[in-house]
């Protein structure tokens, strides 16, 4: 069949298939810029973390064109994003540079009152177990603190006043471990929003059921707000994990 007669049938059926399937790569830093052009000349037009998945749509060493969405596209740097493998090796080296880290030392809800902004000690507040942590360098012009806790299972990142809080990150893994260590993660990540969103009537069943449902699907599922914040889920394939984020609204 000629490409001719092939296009024709594709716009006369009207069916995705057609079109061939894009390549798939990840976020290996942290975060990265996406940019409108080839170049650090052009501006940046979005952000994306670590373990996200992108979809190739073209190649102008050393960039990469990206597909952001079914309707938008971007560029990023090609050293920058990589295979699974590339991430977990990014992530696990963050990981060592923290080993022999201090915990934290938590707050005394006793003698400091509770804040009703978005804090670390809010956020960390009768979790199942420590989790060590250390400031990282700042980063969009925010200070950053980053710690992890059961083997690295568990990952949590800071950004903003340590007491007042733009955005905080749990990252969870939720693939290729024992029921026990999921029901040990998911008791982490019910805490952790639970903590974000005070009053939340959720058990952890209910956080059990959505990592699986999550995770079953390769995709997000959706938001929870309250009290002028937001929680959002992403399941990371290249990593086996859910990361939950919550930001304060605009």
């Amino acid at each position: 069949m000629s490409q001719r007669i092939l296009l024709v049938f594709c716009l006369v059926a009207g069916i995705v298939s057609c079109q061939p399937d894009l390549e798939s790569t990840y976020v290996v830093p942290t975060v990265l810029n996406v940019r409108k052009g080839p170049s650090t000349q052009n501006p940046v037009i979005a952000q994306v973390r670590r373990g996200q998945e992108l979809k190739v749509v073209a190649r102008q060493a050393p960039w990469v064109n990206v597909q952001l969405s079914e309707t938008s596209e971007g560029w990023v740097h090609g050293d920058y994003v990589g295979s699974p493998a590339d991430v977990r090796a990014s992530l696990s080296k963050d990981l060592r540079k923290k080993q022999g880290s201090l915990s934290r030392p938590r707050v005394s809800r006793t003698t400091k009152k509770k804040s009703t902004e978005l804090t670390i000690d809010g956020l960390i507040e009768k979790l199942p177990g420590e989790i060590p942590m250390e400031n990282l360098p700042p980063l969009e012009g925010l200070a950053r603190v980053m710690g992890a806790g059961e083997k690295g299972q568990v990952v949590v990142e800071f950004w903003g006043d340590e007491e007042k809080l733009e955005r905080a990150m749990m990252m969870i893994t939720v693939l290729d471990i024992s029921d026990s260590e999921l029901d040990r993660n998911a008791e982490y990540a019910l805490g952790f929003i639970k903590n974000a969103l005070p009053g939340l009537a959720r058990d952890r069943d209910w956080m059990l059921t959505r990592l699986r449902s999550i995770s079953s699907r390769d995709l997000g599922s959706g938001e929870l707000q309250a009290k002028g914040r937001t929680v959002s889920f992403e399941f990371l394939k290249a990593l086996g994990a859910v990361r939950v984020t919550v930001v304060k609204d605009v």
